[in-house]
């Protein structure tokens, strides 16, 4: 009887079907590999040029189709044709889900979903030495918030671990590095701020947007703070002991 229950709490568990809806994107995953899949709810001009397309391959192959079997080799790169002969552009089919409803086969796929809407992201705080000489040198603090949404949920979910932590660390990492070369007085001013922000948003762009996928809409500098850091021994943890703060406008 304990072996019947077990049973039927397994299959009782098991999902047969998942729902993207509206505000997400998803991904099919059989066996391990992300699989294309038809494109639903194409739109009548975008169908045109593709039929287009798929005719003429159509008639390059001519009677080829029906004496033997088409394989890869005789189709332009990413053409496909179904079990029925009928030759299949690529754009008719993609890596990311639109919204609907997809069934899958338990244990041998799954489906992936995550929100598409535009989302805040709390970056924390760096520190930065300002290049004032000794013994006039300071370090100052900056806290930032970005703003971003996923382009798409294929390249965010498989070209990077993580993509929000990495996305934090690689952001703190540029303005860091842009941060350097200040002197204490130029934080006062918030040009240097602005400066700051476009240039992070620029490098930013160059990996994450086609790479990973990411959208980056805005970086905010949401406070600049003249601080000192004290790191305990044996601790991972850094203490921010704020000084005075500098105006951000």
């Amino acid at each position: 009887m304990g072996v019947i229950q077990e049973f039927v709490d397994l299959v009782s568990n098991l999902n047969f079907v998942a729902i993207v809806h509206e505000y997400e994107q998803g991904i099919y995953f059989r066996k391990g590999t992300v699989i294309e899949r038809p494109i639903r709810g194409m739109k009548s001009r975008d169908l045109i040029g593709i039929k287009t397309e798929e005719k003429k391959v159509t008639k390059q192959l001519g009677v080829k189709r029906f004496f033997r079997r088409v394989t890869t080799s005789d189709l332009p790169e990413g053409f496909r044709i179904s079990w029925t002969g009928r030759i299949l552009h690529p754009q008719r089919f993609h890596k990311v889900l639109r919204p609907g409803i997809y069934f899958y086969i338990p244990f041998i796929e799954h489906i992936v979903t995550d929100s598409k809407q535009e989302r805040v992201l709390n970056l924390g705080y760096i520190s930065v030495l300002t290049s004032d000489p000794e013994p006039n040198g300071k370090s100052v603090v900056i806290s930032c918030n970005l703003r971003y949404e996923i382009m798409d949920l294929y390249r965010a979910y498989t070209a990077v671990y993580d993509y929000e932590a990495s996305l934090r660390y690689h952001t703190m990492s540029i303005m860091a590095m842009k941060s350097l070369g200040h002197n204490y007085s130029d934080w006062k001013n918030p040009a240097t701020i602005s400066t700051l922000e476009k240039h992070v948003i620029d490098e930013l762009r160059k990996l994450v947007t086609d790479k990973w996928g990411l959208k980056i809409h805005q970086i905010y500098i949401t406070d600049v703070t003249d601080a000192t850091i004290y790191k305990f021994v044996n601790s991972e943890y850094d203490v921010v002991q704020p000084l005075a703060g500098i105006p951000v406008s």
